[in-house]
């Protein structure tokens, strides 16, 4: 177990020495392109984000960033703006609606519904890293597919009625868990798909989702799980994984090229690297590869 102290020097560390993506270029649009890549994000997590946005753009050029705002300063803004470009900030709690959760990205989500209807959109965290060409995104952009991170337990598009029997003998209470659960007993998502996913990094196409789909699936599991159940952190992510999969087209990022970061991990595979809060500042890692993406 890392201590408390540890933590606080690894991130210490990471945003001192990764101010170095101040030193770095602007980046290249390509405003013909369409693409929207859009994050939510806060000050404390400001070299963070330029540092994930930066080396994305640095293989997939978008025609402007948008930020679901959860509290920069405008000099963060100013700042972003500088090495971004074209930005949009949009504060998160000017996103609202009745059928969903306040907070847990449902704002991020939401803001995502909303954009796609024009624009190709890609959801990127804050706490990703990419460090070499992500040739399946482009292929994906290119092919007006949406996509999503796999995970260890989530390496294909199933339907629905495995998921749920999947989780039947599962008796956690975190809320992916029980909404997966509940896949089985909700008729009107009998017919669809599902899986178990990461929204961290995720591709809408154009007209994938839109804020209705959003708000049916939100309503939907509200229902079957309890209102105050299901604004649990990580019920946004059981959605985003259900709309991806059930998007007309749609690809998987292969798990290997693609890793959430933990200890002993084997990322020489790596396109991008997820840096999940559990294992975020465990050790330098983060700072290291950071480092030498930027480099």
């Amino acid at each position: 177990m890392v201590s408390g102290l540890k933590r606080r020097y690894f991130r210490r560390e990471f945003d001192f020495l990764c101010r170095a993506v101040l030193r770095t270029p602007p980046v290249e649009l390509d405003e013909s392109s369409g693409l929207v890549v859009l994050s939510q994000s806060y000050h404390k997590d400001l070299m963070m984000y330029l540092v994930a946005a930066k080396t994305f753009a640095r293989y997939v050029r978008p025609a402007r960033f948008v930020v679901v705002d959860d509290g920069y300063t405008p000099e963060d803004q100013a700042l972003i703006r500088a090495h971004l470009r074209r930005v949009d900030f949009i504060p998160r709690k000017s996103v609202a609606s009745s059928f969903c959760p306040v907070g847990g990205c449902w704002e991020r989500l939401l803001t995502v519904a909303d954009l796609c209807t024009d624009h190709y959109v890609v959801q990127l965290d804050s706490d990703t890293v990419t460090v070499a060409d992500p040739t399946e995104v482009r292929d994906c952009i290119a092919r007006e597919a949406s996509f999503t991170l796999s995970t260890k337990q989530g390496r294909a598009f199933i339907p629905v009625a495995q998921a749920a029997s999947a989780m039947a003998a599962n008796d956690g209470q975190h809320i992916q868990v029980l909404a997966e659960r509940a896949l089985g007993v909700v008729p009107e998502l009998s017919a669809d798909w599902y899986i178990r996913g990461c929204a961290g990094f995720a591709g809408f196409a154009r007209g994938a989702i839109t804020r209705a789909s959003v708000e049916r699936i939100s309503a939907l599991m509200s229902a079957a799980l309890g209102a105050d159940t299901w604004k649990r952190w990580g019920s946004e992510q059981f959605a985003s994984n259900y709309l991806v999969a059930n998007t007309p087209r749609k690809g998987l990022l292969p798990f290997e090229a693609y890793p959430y970061w933990e200890p002993g991990a084997d990322v020489r595979s790596a396109r991008l690297i997820h840096f999940i809060g559990d294992h975020r500042f465990t050790s330098s890692a983060y700072r290291r590869l950071a480092m030498s993406a930027l480099e």
